[in-house]
């Protein structure tokens, strides 16, 4: 296939990955309207993914020489950060927050991003980005305000903030550290594997902290959400946004996740009954306008 149709299929999947993740955050609200807490419903979702994880991880090992000692320590501390640490961070964030403004904060991520490139790659911050970084955050100030504002009685929002905050730095730590890793192992191969070792990391946290807790004795809408949270928000966009990364790179991928604070809001508002503000609007606006600018011209 030539360039441009490489760079095509790739716009294409990081899109598909980011509606895909997207909707994680809708279901997660759903899912906590059963007593259910951040570590147990994070290992009910790995528990539905986990087993295809495995499956493409030994096709994906077929013929394939063994990793190295430093791949293999790469692979799982990148899973552990990238979807063990970023995602219970997340789903902590989640039971304190609104869906609109978790998403929206968590898509600083792109921004993180920029930063750790000019420091990983030598890649200078622009005077545009230094200025889009700036209309980003008066944007997600104002979003800040106006969900703050709606949920003046809710306790431990400020929490859930900073929660989801380094819910986003964590990812964009492993978007920057996956980018030479997947081309030396390939996406579908490195994907497997990291989340395999963030599963390992899931199930052993919630074994310490959910002694009490059966994963075997729940309701059946439970399971529901788990298996969706496990197939369409983990196992599919995962790999898309892997393949995405493989041919766009991880500045570009990040540019396009643009859409899922989009269908975030989109399905907040249909699903969930979460009104969109006038403010809320605006400052999306600027957000996903500053990202966008500061992401412009990104090297891979």
């Amino acid at each position: 296939m030539s360039g441009v149709s490489q760079r095509n299929i790739g716009v294409i999947l990081a899109a598909l990955g980011a509606v895909l993740f997207s909707t994680k955050a809708v279901l997660v609200k759903l899912a906590f309207a059963y007593p259910l807490t951040p570590e147990a419903l994070l290992s009910l979702r790995m528990l539905f993914a986990a087993p295809l994880f495995f499956f493409v991880a030994m096709r994906a090992n077929h013929d394939i020489p063994r990793l190295s000692l430093a791949d293999a320590l790469s692979v799982v501390a990148l899973g552990l950060i990238g979807y063990y640490a970023a995602s219970l961070l997340d789903f902590a964030g989640l039971s304190r927050i609104s869906v609109d403004l978790e998403r929206l904060l968590l898509y600083t991520y792109p921004l993180i991003v920029i930063v750790l490139s000019a420091v990983a790659f030598s890649r200078p911050i622009m005077r545009k980005d230094i200025v889009a970084f700036g209309i980003t955050y008066v944007g997600l100030a104002l979003v800040v305000v106006d969900d703050r504002t709606k949920a003046a009685a809710a306790s431990g929002w400020g929490e859930g903030v900073l929660l989801v905050l380094l819910s986003a730095a964590a990812y964009a730590v492993y978007l920057i550290g996956s980018q030479k890793i997947i081309a030396r192992l390939g996406a579908k191969r490195f994907t497997s594997l990291a989340m395999l070792a963030a599963t390992g990391g899931v199930f052993l946290h919630y074994g310490l902290s959910n002694p009490r807790f059966s994963l075997l004795e729940q309701p059946a809408a439970v399971y529901g959400y788990g298996f969706a949270l496990g197939i369409f928000s983990t196992v599919l966009p995962s790999f898309l946004t892997s393949e995405g990364i493989a041919r766009i790179g991880a500045a570009h991928t990040a540019i396009i996740g643009a859409a899922g604070p989009i269908a975030t809001l989109l399905m907040a508002w249909l699903l969930l009954g979460e009104a969109i503000t006038g403010v809320q609007l605006l400052g999306t606006i600027l957000v996903l306008y500053g990202v966008r600018q500061a992401s412009s011209s990104p090297t891979r």
